[in-house]
């Protein structure tokens, strides 16, 4: 079996044709046989009937004595096309051509009696093949009952030199024409099935072709999907388009989670080693220091094994987060009121440093729903990152609105800002902005925040705020049950 699509195609259509061929010229040529029989049947219906009455000496006394008149003698050496015998009433050949060996001397009756009826004007289905005495096969003949004393005359109408003389017209022009018309159609037949089939198949190798030259890495053929659906191969071109789009697209992703893995590692390998040698350089000095320094020594001991925990927790609250939203205990809640429960948290850091901390929100907010822990981390790390970015007698302010479907948080600070161009990599982890930023937090939060609107199906995006300062605004959906009557509400530009 070929391995091509299209040869597999053409070897069992040529499979399906041969054996019809052979089928289809041996039928036409027995049809052409069976209706050549008829014809020469049906025209020599009454010839038996018609010698009988010329010849009124027929009889089956004189027959069996040896001879026949001489009227069916000279018929039958004017036709020899025929050949005459005489049967008794057994259907036994008493008489026929001289010098004849016979081969089957008795005649089957059901043929004779149904050919005499058909005569005699009964309906019939011709050719009646009857038994043929000299050769022993089935002959097309024309049969009448004699007269005075019973028995019949049988006249087989296709003797030796007609059979003889048909089998050689078969042999030497009719079949042998038949035959090569026969082969010359099985051939262009064969060719036309080869050139369509190779037609039919022709974008499915090429599609096969694209599909082995594809590779992931982006160095292989782009493929795409078709301008129309017209058939199958469109419809499997178009599914291996959308596949090998996806496929790629998930590709580079891994790449990607790959890259940022390995980032990951070097950040954190940093960032922890950093408060660590901190940490062991302060406990080292402590045993040489007197009691005043080893006090300083064990202060800022305690702040970097903070500054450790810090980071340590967030990076627990990332990789927790970082899976589904299963992880999320969700319950509708007033959004002011948790927004200015962060706040307060933060007001004791924000009066040290001298930065005017305030919450402004509208009246008659509507419900969110969401985790409560979750977004309480996402907002205590804005404000959080806005404090450690404003400068002493700067300004944070935090507002809640109600947008068309979704509750906003913004947090807005008067520090220096965010440079052009990285509004989006903050929120990468351990991403930090080198240009008026201190390098104290972790770079972490933002992108814990940023994870938190994503599980609860809001956003986050960071903007440059007019008149210098960041601007970020944490959005959240209402809540789709209703939720009840919100609270009161906190005064406005509460600290």
């Amino acid at each position: 079996m070929p391995r091509r699509l299209h040869l597999r195609m053409l070897f069992l259509f040529a499979v399906l044709l041969i054996p019809a061929g052979t089928l289809l010229v041996a039928t036409s040529l027995r049809g052409a046989r069976r209706y050549h029989q008829e014809i020469v049947q049906r025209q020599n219906l009454a010839l038996a009937q018609n010698l009988v009455h010329e010849s009124g000496d027929i009889g089956l006394t004189n027959a069996e004595t040896g001879g026949l008149p001489d009227l069916v003698k000279m018929l039958a050496m004017a036709n020899p096309g025929v050949e005459i015998y005489v049967l008794d009433d057994e259907r036994r050949v008493v008489q026929g051509p001289t010098n004849v060996v016979l081969a089957a001397p008795r005649v089957r009756g059901a043929p004779l009696d149904r050919f005499v009826a058909a005569a005699s004007g009964a309906d019939a289905v011709f050719p009646i093949l009857g038994t043929d005495p000299r050769r022993g096969g089935d002959v097309v003949f024309s049969a009448a009952p004699l007269g005075g004393g019973g028995g019949w005359l049988y006249v087989v109408l296709t003797d030796a030199s007609r059979a003889s003389l048909a089998r050689s017209v078969q042999t030497s022009t009719t079949l042998r024409l038949l035959l090569w018309s026969a082969g010359l159609g099985l051939t262009l037949l064969l060719a036309t099935g080869f050139v369509s089939f190779s037609l039919l198949t022709r974008r499915l190798r090429r599609l096969a072709q694209a599909v082995g030259r594809f590779q992931l890495d982006g160095d292989g053929e782009d493929l795409s999907r078709p301008a129309s659906h017209r058939d199958e191969i469109d419809d499997l071109q178009a599914g291996f388009a959308d596949l090998a789009h996806r496929a790629r697209a998930q590709y580079r992703e891994l790449e990607r989670a790959d890259l940022r893995r390995r980032e990951l590692v070097t950040n954190v390998s940093h960032d922890l080693r950093t408060p660590l040698t901190a940490l062991q350089g302060y406990l080292e000095a402590m045993d040489e220091a007197d009691a005043a320094r080893a006090r300083d020594y064990l202060a800022s001991a305690r702040r970097s094994a903070a500054r450790l925990g810090h980071l340590i927790d967030q990076l627990f609250e990332l990789s927790r987060l970082e899976g589904d939203s299963d992880a999320l205990h969700c319950e509708p809640f007033p959004p002011a009121e948790l927004v200015s429960d962060v706040a307060q948290k933060f007001a004791l850091a924000a009066e040290r440093k001298g930065v005017d901390l305030g919450v402004q929100a509208e009246d008659d907010l509507p419900f969110v729903r969401g985790d409560l822990g979750a977004i309480e981390r996402a907002l205590s790390n804005l404000l959080e990152n806005a404090l450690r970015h404003t400068p002493p007698e700067g300004r944070v302010r935090v507002t809640v609105a109600a947008t068309r479907d979704d509750v906003e948080i913004a947090v807005a600070d008067t520090g220096p800002g965010i440079p052009a161009g990285s509004e989006e990599r903050v929120f990468e982890r351990f991403y930090r902005v080198e240009e008026g930023r201190s390098g104290e937090g972790s770079g972490l939060g933002l992108a814990i925040a940023r994870r938190v609107a994503e599980l609860h199906g809001g956003s986050i995006r960071a903007e440059r705020a007019e008149g210098g300062g960041a601007r970020f605004r944490f959005t959240l959906p209402v809540d789709a049950s209703g939720g009840g009557p919100p609270p009161a509400q906190p005064p406005a530009d509460a600290r």
